[in-house]
């Protein structure tokens, strides 16, 4: 009995110290609660389908929300689900699906290829070599663009993001086509 005290003692002061972080992870719920039970027609849109918070384009509809977000970052971190859209980077700080896809698309595709499941633009964004290392499409056009021209040949309607690759495309459409002259 006289060791079952001291035992108590460390159990409630294990406690105490417990809650003012089981509050606080209650008051950001709360908080974003009550967020979205103040605009209906976002939270219409969120009780039918609650992965729209996940999607960048459906918040940037919502600036309100977005604003939200940005000025309680924890929020974003204790939403159910949110490992599966996020994870915290180099700098100790917990980021988005959309950040990591802005600042380190390899680390993101990396990493998590699962991300681009809510984000089909980002397919075309690079591809794995035989090594399973993820480069960028502009590595790609720049080292191999005949493995692009074979693989990805969609890679190339977007001159506009990479001038060179398109030149050597446009280059290699017309040798193509006086071969075929020649041929005839």
């Amino acid at each position: 009995m006289r060791h079952l005290k001291p035992l108590l003692a460390v159990a409630i002061v294990m406690v105490a110290m417990a809650m003012p972080s089981i509050s606080a992870a209650q008051y950001h719920e709360e908080r974003l609660d009550q967020f979205v039970n103040q605009r209906p027609d976002l939270k219409a849109q969120l009780d039918r389908n609650p992965n729209l918070i996940y999607d960048r384009a459906w918040r940037d509809q919502h600036p309100d929300l977005r604003e939200f977000l940005q000025n309680h970052p924890n929020v974003w971190g204790k939403m159910p689900g949110s490992e599966r859209w996020g994870a915290y980077g180099p700098d100790h700080s917990w980021h988005e699906s959309d950040w990591w896809h802005d600042h380190d698309r390899t680390w993101m595709w990396t990493h998590h290829p699962e991300w681009a499941d809510n984000h089909p633009d980002w397919k075309g964004d690079g591809d794995f070599d035989e090594h399973h290392e993820w480069h960028d499409r502009d590595w790609w056009n720049d080292h191999h663009p005949d493995w692009v021209n074979a693989h990805h040949p969609d890679w190339y309607k977007h001159p506009y993001e990479h001038p060179i690759a398109a030149e050597e495309h446009k280059h290699a459409v017309e040798q193509e086509h006086h071969h075929d002259h020649d041929h005839h």
